[in-house]
């Protein structure tokens, strides 16, 4: 454990090293592999270093990065959904710029592709697009319903073109309503709206 601790703290450094070992990559790439982990309220690492000392490029991996971890299951834990991972990097204050954070949320939308959200219908729904005018109403395709606790014949809404009709009340954790191995029917869910949209 403490070598795996050792080689983790050290990656941003040998990968660094190794990049410029190889010559052809640019010093603003390798410094991203170097800084990745630095943190703008200097409690990163591998040189705690603080604001515009973390080159923008580092600053919108560090976003990335953390994203990435969050959402992505682990031999320790289950991946979070998509939009918590967003609130919880949120309130990670000081940790992030705040320009890349809010570019990136505007990128990957508020309630990212892939979250569970729960409808003003009483519907749980995946969100399966963004709107590109507008980065709160999403895509959805509903799969499950609260009042009678079980699945629906899914529907394909563009809440940005409902006028209204539906809307988003908040985020949804699938086990909470007692939805079983989630992974396996978001896939699904997913892979449908996908088809149905071409």
């Amino acid at each position: 454990r403490e070598f795996g601790d050792a080689v983790l703290r050290n990656h941003t450094t040998l990968g660094y090293n190794y990049l410029q070992l190889g010559g052809d990559i640019p010093d603003e790439v390798a410094l991203v592999a170097l800084q990745h982990h630095e943190r703008l309220d200097g409690s990163g690492y591998p040189a705690g270093l603080r604001g515009d000392a973390i080159t923008l490029l580092s600053r919108m991996a560090a976003v990335c990065d953390t994203y990435d971890m969050l959402v992505t299951a682990g031999s320790r834990r289950r991946g979070l959904d998509p939009a918590t991972a967003i609130v919880e990097m949120q309130e990670m204050t000081g940790k992030f710029d705040p320009q890349v954070m809010a570019a990136f949320i505007q990128t990957i939308g508020a309630h990212p592709v892939g979250s569970v959200v729960r409808l003003a219908s009483d519907r749980l729904a995946l969100v399966v697009d963004q709107d590109p005018a507008d980065h709160r109403q999403p895509r959805v395709r509903t799969f499950f319903s609260v009042a009678t606790a079980r699945m629906v014949k899914p529907e394909d809404i563009a809440l940005a073109q409902c006028f209204g009709r539906d809307r988003i009340v908040g985020q949804a954790d699938p086990e909470a309503y007692g939805i079983k191995d989630f992974e396996k029917l978001r896939l699904r869910i997913f892979t449908a709206a996908c088809k149905a949209a071409t």
